[in-house]
């Protein structure tokens, strides 16, 4: 894990910081190593690395690795993280998996919003309309009419404690596939998943068909 530090304090935890570097023949920022990165990327907001000017108006930041009593400290409790960061260490906790998508749905203020045109990296989690999350499942450039509540092959809904039976997704794969016990509509049905890991359509295999005073909700 590692801490990326601006102006005295913690404006994001991860476990690989993004860094960047200008393409030489373009002169257009690109992805680079620890040792090639002249700034570090946290949620589209550009840094300066150790002291640099080579992206010009951005403040400057540091990079360094988390130590494990601070790490315990920082994540004590889910709440105490929100107050301990501002709110950076819960997103990067949430990003993680270490938050489940209930809880930080809980403090959806924390999240950045959706936005386009901007590159969007697997694991992202950003807020959208009515104040419901979205986590990132393919790395894209986001555009207009890509929204995370259409388009579904980029963006999971993950959040909402208020929809007890959210509209059925087809899973991806293991990142994205229903534990046991989750619950869905499809078909104008309710649906209770069997296992774990399930990838099936509800009706198919792997889910059973909800009460009928469940239907009715």
């Amino acid at each position: 894990m590692y801490k990326i530090i601006s102006a005295g304090k913690i404006v994001a935890l991860c476990d690989a910081p993004r860094y960047v570097t200008r393409n030489p023949d373009t002169g257009a920022l690109v992805e680079a190593t620890a040792e090639e990165a002249i700034g570090v990327s946290v949620t589209g907001t550009l840094y300066n690395l150790n002291g640099g000017s080579g992206i010009p108006d951005a403040p400057e930041a540091v990079v360094s690795e988390v130590e494990g009593g601070e790490m315990v400290f920082i994540a004590i409790s889910q709440a105490d993280a929100v107050s301990t960061t501002s709110g950076i260490a819960f997103v990067a906790m949430a990003e993680a998996g270490t938050i489940d998508g209930v809880t930080a749905g809980e403090h959806a203020d924390l999240f950045s919003p959706w936005a386009y045109p901007v590159n969007y990296t697997v694991g992202q989690i950003r807020r959208y309309t009515d104040g419901k999350l979205y986590k990132c499942l393919q790395a894209h450039t986001s555009q207009a009419d890509w929204t995370p509540d259409t388009a579904v092959s980029l963006w999971v809904s993950i959040s909402d404690p208020a929809e007890e039976w959210p509209e059925w997704s087809q899973p991806l794969g293991a990142h994205d596939a229903y534990s046991k016990g989750a619950k869905v509509s499809h078909n104008g049905k309710h649906w209770i998943s069997d296992l774990d890991a399930n990838v099936w359509e509800p009706g198919q295999y792997g889910w059973t068909e909800a009460p009928a005073e469940a239907q009715e909700e």
